[in-house]
């Protein structure tokens, strides 16, 4: 076991990097990769105040290029913790600590081989870079910004949590919002209102009705149909006021065989339908500014692609055996993708991805260095 790419884990799960506070754990690991010698170190400021981390070891030449990517925000801490969620500390084999599995393990294990090249003396053929990113939540903000400042590379490996199985293809998502109008009133004047909640009543069972109706193509790797989730409802300003508006925002994982500005379309018609019935329906259907921000589209690659089958052999190198899974949430592989680059996902961690007490298994995360050492060392060289 590596003292060390433990207690580098150690020292970045105590930086509290919650979604939009992620600036002091950049700063430490660009200190970090400064000191040990990385040829580039920039802090990238992906949204006001909220920077990403981008390193390269330059290569000696003739190789090809790889990005480890992972996120440093992570979700805000359930109050159900027993123990301070920012004082990391091991036991029963499992390393416990705020955003570990979503994705610290991960992300600092990109860290920890960055660490074992540039001490190691010998350089790849080809350039490795790191990708720490802030704003992942916002669709993959860090990373475009990243790719943006020039931190690019042939392929990449992400870190999202699969259990250290191998991901080439996810979903996608749709976050759309939905409001209904009314007219305001007084109660005792309720007549010469408009309730937009009641309007939006027989929206609801309408959706759940359309989770089961959407048209998709089954794919192997990503069992069952779309998945629906009224996540908020926001309607009146106080009780004795008839509410003239009512937002109800949703999520919608969709397979690889759906579009989401389809969906949406297929969402409005269902809402226009309801509206012939009862005129008093009227109702927008937008997706939301956080979906706006970075477009949720689902990905896939080959499993045949070079860096998918480097990554099975890197698991392959470290004794394990390889298993490629479909991953039910999005990643920044798509804003990879969209910029020319293959990537897959590899990481350790498993659902629910964040809770109280949240750990990854010890042996997983040594592993996870060991894969990404690998796999870094075949492609590059």
């Amino acid at each position: 076991m590596s003292n060390r790419d433990l207690d580098l884990l150690l020292q970045t799960l105590a930086i509290d990097s919650t979604w939009g506070r992620e600036q002091e754990l950049a700063e430490f690991i660009a200190d970090r990769l400064r000191q040990w010698g990385a040829d580039e170190v920039s802090l990238v400021e992906s949204m006001p105040g909220r920077p990403s981390v981008g390193a390269r070891i330059r290569g000696t030449g003739g190789g090809k290029s790889l990005i480890l990517n992972g996120h440093l925000d992570t979700y805000e801490v359930s109050g159900d913790w027993d123990t301070d969620p920012f004082a990391p500390y091991v036991a029963d084999g499992r390393i416990h600590g705020s955003g570990i599995a979503d994705m610290k393990a991960a992300t600092t294990a990109s860290l920890a081989v960055l660490r074992r090249v540039l001490e190691s003396g010998t350089r790849p053929r080809g350039d490795l870079v790191f990708q720490g990113v802030s704003c992942h939540f916002e669709g993959g903000v860090g990373t475009r910004s990243l790719i943006d400042a020039g931190f690019t590379a042939d392929a990449a490996i992400c870190g999202e949590p699969t259990d250290n199985t191998i991901g080439a293809v996810h979903r996608g998502a749709a976050y759309l919002e939905i409001t209904t109008y009314g007219k305001q009133a007084h109660t005792a004047g309720k007549h010469l209102g408009l309730n937009a909640i009641e309007t939006m009543e027989p929206i609801l069972p309408a959706l759940r009705e359309l989770e089961r109706s959407l048209p998709y193509e089954p794919h192997p790797e990503l069992p069952g149909g779309p998945i629906l989730n009224i996540g908020t409802i926001r309607g009146g300003t106080k009780h004795n006021q008839v509410p003239d508006r009512c937002t109800v925002s949703l999520d919608l994982r969709l397979l690889p065989s759906q579009d989401p500005y389809a969906v949406r379309q297929q969402v409005i018609a269902a809402i226009d339908k309801l509206s012939a019935d009862d005129p008093r329906i009227r109702a927008t259907v937008e997706f939301s500014p956080h979906w706006l921000s970075g477009p949720r589209l689902p990905y896939e690659i080959d499993t045949g692609a070079p860096i998918a089958r480097t990554v099975a052999d890197a698991v392959r190198t470290t004794g394990g055996t390889p298993e490629f899974r479909g991953i039910q949430f999005w990643t920044d592989m798509v804003p990879l993708g969209q910029a020319g680059i293959d990537a897959v996902n590899i990481g350790p961690g498993t659902p629910p991805y964040n809770w109280a007490n949240e750990w990854v298994e010890t042996s997983k995360y040594l592993e996870t260095v060991e894969i990404y050492a690998a796999a870094a060392q075949a492609w590059c060289s």
